[in-house]
């Protein structure tokens, strides 16, 4: 048709491509429509994820956060993730020792997850994550009330996520200034396995600012995750704020070298407290929270690829006020979903700028 313009051959086989991934992604997954719902007694749900991170799918210089650029429209940006994750969930149980046991829910994880975006128009990016549970250890759901149930199930295909990203960095016009808004959301597609999927669409809006100059990098993500509330252990897992700092610093140019340092959080929209929480505690806050220190390398300026080593672990945030005999007394601790400590190797091809 006169005046309309059409997609270039490139652009029509690249976006073929993404989305016929997307499909066979949610094919895959959606292989029990027919999928119960995660088992459980009342007031202890395992139908969540004690993976807290949300790795970005398309342009990233910290584990936390996307880049504010957007991947250029026709392009194809992907990568791969394998994390390490210690100790995510303890409960600590009523027993004959007076100070109950401590049972290890969930005690080591390893998550593999791949991930793609494409440009879809100026500024205008998808993104698809995909994440396995190659393995997880710990005492599960049974764990809690006996000594001798069976373990939890050591892998699990996780909920995928797909998302939509506006950069406002071109209209913005500043150098080096940078404003990314952006859509997230879970899919919670097939069967409910326990602590690696959601029992609802979990849906993230955030906005992501960043800061940079040749040598140094800053950054700032504001959002909110929206899910179905969850009780596990008298603590209610529902809907929250989300908060990421972030700097970098190129310590060898250009781009040999780079040192980051992050740290984000999860703080809860409402009070915490579930069914089984005890009525001396007046209030609980459930914070989960993070740091991580990451050291990057792309092999110079040109190299479309770029190798990043993290670790760091969790902030004690979150909090519980209780009644003694004393009074009111508040303690911090780091809170479910919060590990001891979290490793990661990423991998990720960054498209060329055309823009």
């Amino acid at each position: 048709m006169p005046g309309v313009p059409r997609p270039k051959p490139a652009l029509r086989r690249n976006l073929c491509r993404f989305f016929a991934l997307l499909l066979g992604v949610c094919a895959c997954r959606a292989r029990a429509a027919h999928a119960q719902d995660c088992a459980g007694a009342a007031g202890v749900s395992p139908c969540f994820d004690v993976n807290a991170l949300w790795l970005p799918a398309g342009r990233a210089s910290f584990l936390s956060m996307p880049d504010t650029r957007s991947t250029s429209p026709g392009q194809l940006g992907f990568g791969a993730a394998g994390e390490l994750i210690r100790r995510p969930l303890e409960l600590r149980v009523a027993s004959p020792d007076r100070d109950g046991r401590d049972v290890q829910v969930v005690d080591d994880v390893v998550d593999l997850s791949y991930f793609a975006s494409f440009g879809l128009l100026r500024n205008v990016e998808a993104s698809l994550l995909t994440s396995i549970r190659a393995h997880q250890s710990g005492a599960g759901v049974g764990g809690i009330d006996s000594q001798s149930a069976l373990p939890l199930a050591r892998n699990a295909v996780r909920d995928p996520r797909v998302g939509l990203a506006y950069s406002l960095d071109e209209a913005l016009a500043r150098p080096g200034f940078g404003l990314r808004l952006a859509l997230d959301a879970t899919l919670p597609l097939g069967e409910r396995d326990a602590f690696a999927n959601e029992r609802s669409f979990v849906v993230m809006p955030s906005a992501t600012l960043g800061l940079r100059s040749e040598a140094w990098q800053l950054s700032a993500e504001f959002g909110m995750r929206l899910r179905r509330a969850v009780d596990f252990g008298g603590v209610v897992l529902g809907n929250q704020g989300f908060v990421a700092l972030g700097a970098a610093v190129e310590l060898i140019h250009p781009g040999w070298l780079t040192l980051s340092l992050e740290a984000f959080g999860l703080p809860a929209l409402s009070d915490s407290r579930g069914r089984a929480a005890s009525p001396l505690v007046s209030e609980a806050r459930l914070f989960p929270a993070e740091w991580l220190a990451g050291v990057h390398s792309s092999f110079g300026n040109r190299s479309p690829w770029t190798v990043s080593l993290a670790a760091g672990g969790g902030i004690p945030l979150s909090s519980e006020t209780r009644d003694t005999p004393s009074g009111r007394e508040t303690s911090y601790f780091t809170g479910m979903t919060t590990p001891d400590f979290r490793s990661l190797l990423v991998m990720r091809y960054r498209a060329p700028d055309h823009h």
